[in-house]
């Protein structure tokens, strides 16, 4: 593990999407949204998909400068398209209109058709919590999953992240995929040279296996089963299907370009809701149920969705480790696209 300085991390990263056509405002954003992943721990969705990321700017799916438009709207909810605009500009965009409906009416819902990938789905749903409102964020993405009983991708490892506020302290944050092991694990176990867990994936004949490159060129398995495979195809339409966006094997396909993947964002003013202190009292309370129960054995203490996240956010608040995996990726990016500044603190000795 490599430790840097969180702030010159993001600084990098900026300045990488700058200098392949992004404006300064877009890539700090993107840099805030990969940064804070990795601060998380969730390494499959930080830094390393930088190089993914530039691909689109190159390509043309992503534009400078382009901003959602808006299709349809009412009181309580609004459809966008994203028309290339930056995938986690657009979902923020999004939730952010999201909030502004729930404000005025209690409860609000934007999807965002057309807009690709948007990095980790909890950052969109703690922008709600860190208003005072629950917040939801769905997406569906590019096959990888094949239904319950095929062999064939199909679904998206569509993600699903619920955050709830509290009263002090870190929000309570699910946040899943919903394959067994997500995606960018299996990458990175690619790159290390690792086998997968057993049940994490298939190979192309449809055949169990252990072998990421297998599990890459194969499918990937839903958590829960038969469940799992249920919920992603929900999502798949609470997202594509109900917005008029991609779905299933088209978010991938020609319908939108490549990855286009559709955002769907709710949020719920609790305060319009029910009494707001009240709220606060009995969540508190089923917090302290679930904590203070009793624990199985070969546990020492029963953690709150999200909270080892949350947990290791606060603790690399100014200086976050990557695994070399993810170096490899940025110094990749980095020579593939001729940029010549070199990654901070990687000389050794305290992070720079």
């Amino acid at each position: 593990m490599a430790r840097l300085r969180v702030a010159n991390l993001r600084r990098w990263v900026a300045h990488f999407f700058q200098a392949v056509g992004l404006s300064p405002e877009e890539s700090e954003l993107l840099a805030e949204v990969l940064v804070r992943a990795d601060c998380c721990g969730v390494h499959s969705h930080g830094v390393m998909r930088v190089g993914a990321y530039a691909e689109l700017v190159r390509a043309g799916a992503w534009r400078s400068g382009a901003r959602p438009r808006v299709v349809r709207e009412g009181p309580a909810f609004l459809l966008l398209d994203a028309e290339g605009c930056v995938g986690p500009v657009a979902a923020t965009e999004g939730m952010r209109r999201c909030l502004d409906k729930a404000r005025r009416v209690g409860l609000g819902g934007v999807w965002v058709r057309h807009a690709g990938h948007f990095g980790r789905a909890g950052y969109y749903a703690e922008l709600a919590a860190r208003e005072g409102m629950v917040g939801v964020a769905l997406a569906n993405a590019a096959p990888s999953l094949a239904p319950w009983g095929g062999r064939e991708r199909v679904l998206g490892n569509n993600p699903v992240a619920v955050a709830v506020p509290r009263r002090t302290g870190a929000p309570v944050v699910l946040d899943m995929a919903l394959s067994v092991g997500a995606q960018g694990w299996v990458r990175l176990a690619a790159e290390r040279g690792d086998r997968l867990p057993p049940g994490w994936a298939l190979d192309p004949e449809g055949n169990p296996t252990q072998d990421p490159h297998q599990a890459l060129a194969g499918s990937l398995l839903p958590v829960g089963g038969y469940k799992g495979y249920g919920l992603a195809f929900m999502v798949d339409v609470l997202t594509g299907v109900a917005s008029g966006g991609a779905f299933g094997k088209l978010v991938s396909g020609r319908r939108g370009g490549p990855f286009a993947a559709t955002h769907a964002f709710f949020a719920v003013d609790v305060g319009q809701l029910r009494d707001l202190a009240g709220f606060w009292g009995d969540l508190e309370r089923l917090v302290e149920m679930v904590k203070n129960s009793a624990l199985a054995p070969g546990f020492r203490e029963v953690l709150l969705p999200g909270e080892r996240e949350a947990r290791r956010a606060e603790e690399q608040q100014e200086v976050v480790e990557l695994p070399q995996e993810v170096l490899t990726h940025l110094q990749r990016a980095a020579a593939e696209f001729g940029f010549p500044e070199p990654l901070p603190g990687l000389s050794g000795g305290a992070p720079q």
